[in-house]
């Protein structure tokens, strides 16, 4: 017999960990700690937040943005360029292959697909009658990798 319960956010921690803690067992993990933090934010000169992103590298020298967002005021002043240009020059330093997020066809697909990220999936109606992209860009190193990988053959 069994019940289902809301969890605590210790419960929340505890299912977390176990599951990296399989996924390690299965694809060992190729960096020191399982979770990094990237995420930065921007303020004004009163120190109000204008922008920021939500990111963290995990496991497998993988980054994931969880969001970006700079305040409708501050847009088209390359806040959000700056943002992920630092994201991506962590990356470079740090050995990540692969960054990754996904956006909503009313926030900003053209404006990652205008940095070189790549759509490899898509989610209808979600919420209805819109799409949920996710999108991928692998590294400089991974494509001198590729490129290696297939000047090989």
């Amino acid at each position: 017999m069994y019940n289902i319960e809301v969890c605590s956010e210790k419960d929340k921690e505890y299912i977390i960990d176990r599951l990296v803690e399989y996924n390690l067992s299965q694809v060992s993990g190729k960096q020191k700690e399982n979770f990094i933090d990237l995420s930065r934010k921007v303020t004004d000169e009163k120190g109000g937040i204008i922008g920021g992103i939500v990111a963290h590298m995990y496991c497998w020298n993988c980054i994931y943005i969880d969001t970006l967002w700079v305040s409708e005021k501050y847009r088209g002043k390359g806040i959000g360029k700056k943002l992920l240009k630092e994201t991506e020059d962590y990356a470079e330093k740090n050995n990540v292959h692969l960054i990754h997020l996904d956006t909503f066809d009313f926030q900003a697909k053209d404006f990652y697909e205008k940095y070189g990220y790549e759509v490899f999936g898509i989610l209808e109606d979600c919420p209805e009658n819109h799409k949920r992209y996710f999108m991928k860009k692998k590294t400089r190193k991974q494509k001198r990798v590729d490129s290696d990988e297939k000047q090989r053959f």
